[in-house]
């Protein structure tokens, strides 16, 4: 009996052994590049501080948090966040420099001057959503750094000026070398995974679709998918260039590849929406002879193979589109020829479509092999993406920053508080900070608890630890057990803001200096001043709430989102298309980010952008052909009568303006006819114009509620034309 107890004990034991290993891998997995983090920001830090000391600086702590503040897991983030720190901080320096000359001895106007460039800065920020946005940040709070010590001692200035860059230049010095000398973790990988993933789900979600008709909610979500695709590729291109010299060099195909990836993904929306609104038509003879021609994308897209076949695939899409004008020559023939119009109009987008999804693919093959593939350069030189901004809400952040600096300077002044610099300084770091954050006041809130908390950990190191070491080897013996709880938090996304504080907090504390002082007054007194700061900005955003992510601003960027297809009416023609594609995605993710998933009003807002890509880019293909076109005055006129009415319908939505662009389409389209005949140059202009009449009349858009008992039954274009004449 005691024999099989021990028997099954030791099946038992065996069967655990396995199980508890699964477990530990399983909790450890992703770990390593969590502690790979918290390895390379101690390092840093230790060696900043070391080198500092040994420099005899007379501030070693202001390189060991700009060690907190820049490192990142990804080396190319360290230097995209380093190089802009060096341009903010350089920037700030110059301009505390010049306010201390000019109002040595003018409290009030120094204050005014300090609150009015530090409010510029951080509205300044709210206009990027990368790194460049750092640089504004610095600008502003080192001014604050460097100005706010020398108000009393302003023959000192220009040695502050040289302490601080020069402490802030060390650290960022060594995070870059660390970060990439120990165990680094290369963003360009990263961006290769996103670029080919963007890549493969397009063509898939192309191949797929072959069978013709999409529903309105499967392309309002592949919408979203591409869009995030498109600006998180250029986030991460932005900052990878800073890493690595291939992707400097690269960095010209790969705007060109996204901006082809933007275009054609739009051509795609477009070409399916027409393709359903004939199918909702009951002419299902036309949208299945489109699908027919459609459907040999299906072969050449399904033995695509890996990344080494991709010059392959760009080959056989230009077999498919150079084989299309026969095919579609020959379908046009079997249909009636009252169903020509519409063929021809669905024709024209598949001309697009594959010529656009051939250069998209050719694109990638230039990048992955690009000794063998060749693509014009010109357009990727001048293939920017660029941004949309809501200058309303940077002019309020700015003025909330201004307001809040000059209230601290003369809480400061008046109180005459010794380190009420330091609460100042804390105050107008984290404003310019939290401001461009999605939740600002949540953000505030944590960054406070992580201050408390790391000013707890810190007087703890300080008063009851590091007493009893002695020398730099001993210092790093008694700080790093905190500083590997603190960094590990860090390393945590859920974390973040919470560790960010703590990080900071409890590095200020220490007080790294060459002749340590353990007094537990003087370490209360550079707690205060932190805590106090930390806490004005919290109040601050309590009684003046931040505008990002508010109705009101979501509402404006909705706003400027229509407007894009004023610009498209209006706007001069060279560039106009490139840079519709990028700031519609912007503006569209922008919205995004702070929209409620899954709401009425992220449905709303898929259904506006839809309709503003397809619209925006049939206004510029129009304006285009009609000015290669060579139309006649009375014509020409007629067609932009039609432009400038659909361009007032976006800026403004409403049934009679609704009704207003639909006539006007429908003259548009009479004139074009002479003698019930379309002369062959005016005929790309026609199609354009039939497409946006259709667009208008679209069940499924969101101008349908527009259209519902104010526009006309869709009704032939021939219909049309009788009823404008």
């Amino acid at each position: 009996m005691s024999a099989r107890g021990a028997d099954v004990a030791a099946n038992a034991t065996a069967v655990a052994q396995p199980r508890l290993r699964t477990v530990l891998a399983d909790a450890l997995r992703g770990e390593g590049e969590a502690w790979l983090f918290v390895l390379r920001t101690l390092l840093s830090i230790y060696l900043a501080g070391w080198i500092a000391l040994r420099l005899d600086l007379s501030s070693p702590m202001t390189a060991m948090i700009t060690v907190v503040v820049v490192m990142h897991r990804q080396t190319g983030m360290v230097f995209a966040k380093g190089f802009y720190r060096v341009l903010g901080t350089l920037i700030g320096s110059v301009a505390a420099l010049a306010m201390v000359a000019l109002f040595p001895q003018e409290p009030v106007l120094f204050v005014l001057v300090l609150a009015i460039w530090i409010g510029l800065c951080t509205g300044g920020a709210l206009l990027y959503r990368n790194f460049k946005a750092y640089a504004f940040v610095l600008s502003g709070y080192t001014v604050a750094l460097i100005a706010l010590p020398a108000v009393n001692q302003p023959q000192n200035v220009f040695a502050l000026v040289t302490a601080r860059v020069t402490e802030v230049l060390l650290g960022l010095l060594v995070t870059g070398v660390i970060s990439d000398v120990v165990f680094p973790s290369r963003l360009r990988q990263t961006l290769r995974d996103t670029v080919r993933r963007a890549y493969d789900g397009f063509l898939d979600f192309v191949r797929d679709a072959t069978g013709g008709q999409l529903s309105r909610a499967s392309m309002e979500q592949a919408h979203l998918r591409f869009v995030r695709d498109a600006v998180e590729i250029e986030d991460l291109r932005s900052s990878v260039v800073f890493e690595d010299p291939e992707a400097r060099v690269r960095s010209g195909r790969l705007r060109l590849l996204n901006q082809r990836f933007m275009a054609v993904s739009t051509s795609f929306q477009s070409l399916h929406h027409y393709i359903n609104r004939l199918l909702r038509q009951a002419e299902g003879d036309v949208a299945e002879a489109l699908i027919g021609l459609y459907r040999p994308l299906k072969a050449a897209l399904s033995e695509r193979g890996g990344r080494e076949r991709t010059a392959e695939t760009a080959r056989r899409l230009a077999e498919c589109r150079d084989a299309l004008a026969p095919r579609a020559a020959a379908v046009r023939d079997a249909l009636p020829s009252a169903r020509h119009e519409d063929f021809d109009t669905g024709v024209s987008l598949l001309r697009r479509f594959f010529g656009e999804l051939h250069d998209y693919v050719a694109a990638e093959a230039a990048l992955v092999a690009p000794q063998q593939w060749r693509t014009p350069q010109a357009g990727g030189d001048t293939a920017v993406f660029l941004r949309g901004n809501d200058y309303a809400a940077a002019a309020l952040t700015a003025l909330r920053s201004a307001l809040l600096v000059a209230a601290m300077c003369w809480l400061w002044i008046q109180a005459g508080w010794i380190s009420g610099a330091t609460a100042v300084f804390q105050a107008v770091a984290l404003s310019a900070i939290l401001s461009s954050s999605a939740n600002a006041p949540a953000a505030a809130r944590s960054l406070f608890k992580g201050f408390v908390f790391g000013a707890a950990l810190g007087a703890v190191c300080q008063l009851l630890v590091l007493p009893q070491m002695d020398g730099y080897g001993l210092f790093v013996a008694g700080t790093a057990p905190f500083l590997l709880l603190t960094l590990y938090l860090a390393s945590k996304p859920a974390l973040f803001g919470f560790a960010t504080g703590t990080n900071l907090a409890f590095v200020s504390i220490l007080a790294v200096q060459p002749t340590p002082s353990f007094n537990a007054v003087a370490t209360f007194n550079s707690v205060v001043p932190l805590l106090l700061g930390t806490l004005a900005v919290s109040v601050a955003f309590v009684f003046v709430p931040p505008v990002i992510g508010t109705r009101w601003h979501r509402q404006r960027l909705l706003e400027q989102l229509r407007r894009q297809t004023t610009l498209a009416a209006r706007a001069p023609l060279p560039g106009l298309h490139l840079r519709l594609e990028s700031v519609n995605r912007d503006l569209f993710q922008q919205i995004v980010a702070h929209t409620p998933p899954g709401s009425d009003e992220l449905r709303d807002l898929l259904g506006w952008a839809l309709s503003v890509h397809e619209t925006g880019r049939t206004l510029v293909e129009l304006r285009r052909d009609a000015a290669e076109g060579e139309l006649p005055a009375a014509l020409s006129n007629e067609v932009d009568a039609a432009v400038q009415a659909l361009a007032e319908l976006y800026l403004a939505p409403s049934p009679e303006r609704h009704r207003l662009a639909l006539q006007r389409i429908d003259t548009a389209l009479a004139a074009s006819r002479r003698d019930d005949a379309v002369p062959l140059r005016w005929k790309r202009t026609r199609e354009h114009l039939h497409l946006l009449r259709g667009a208008l009349l679209d069940a499924d858009s969101v101008l349908a509620a527009l259209a519902a008992g104010h526009a006309p039954a869709p009704t032939s274009p021939g219909a049309a034309d009788g009823a404008a004449r």
